[in-house]
């Protein structure tokens, strides 16, 4: 004769089997997957609207996405800095004073250039399973980009402070996306 579990046991087990996150993603898809991934983030509606990853769907493409656009944004918030840069009537229309304007954005273009390192950096990690150490990267690289936005506060820059709030985001992303299935029992990230 078969022995049942006491319904609070047997209702315990069936809790513990929704909840725990092995369990979930293994049989997330599509949307769900990408759901479950951004509800993890600080930008959840912005993590919602920008991940759309070509199938098939996992951890992983999710994180390789999310570090491929970073690098992207990288390489269009250097275009801005440098097309600033060298064109100082440019800088007029939004700068009270155009001289601590170009230090800002040399400070910017220096930033930069460190994010897109550890952004290129991380993606070879990344590609290589050296998960720990392409994380440090991602930190470093968003709190590299927050040097510079944090002196663009004040100022009329906003094509550039938008593409620098899209790079620090789509770290978080990718460090969360990452962190989260290499530590569930999601067994897509590895080879």
């Amino acid at each position: 004769m078969a022995r049942l579990l006491p319904p609070q046991l047997f209702f315990l087990l069936i809790l513990v089997v929704i909840i725990h996150p092995s369990y979930g993603l293994t049989h997330l898809k599509g949307i769900a997957l990408v759901d479950e991934v951004c509800r993890h983030t600080s930008h959840n509606e912005y993590c919602v609207d920008t991940i759309i990853p070509k199938p098939p769907l996992s951890g992983e493409r999710i994180a390789s996405t999310t570090l491929g656009w970073a690098q992207i944004k990288a390489l269009e918030a250097g275009t801005i800095i440098a097309s600033l840069l060298n064109d100082s009537s440019s800088i007029l229309p939004v700068a009270k004073n155009p001289l601590q304007a170009k230090e800002l954005l040399q400070i910017c273009w220096d930033s930069n250039m460190n994010t897109m390192e550890d952004l290129w950096i991380a993606s070879s990690l990344f590609y290589n399973k050296i998960i720990n150490p392409m994380i440090a990267r991602l930190y470093h690289a968003a709190n590299t980009t927050r040097v510079c936005q944090d002196g663009l506060k004040g100022t009329g820059f906003t094509a550039l402070a938008a593409k620098l709030e899209d790079i620090i985001k789509l770290c978080e992303i990718c460090v969360v996306s990452t962190n989260f299935f290499v530590n569930s029992a999601h067994k897509s990230f590895y080879p």
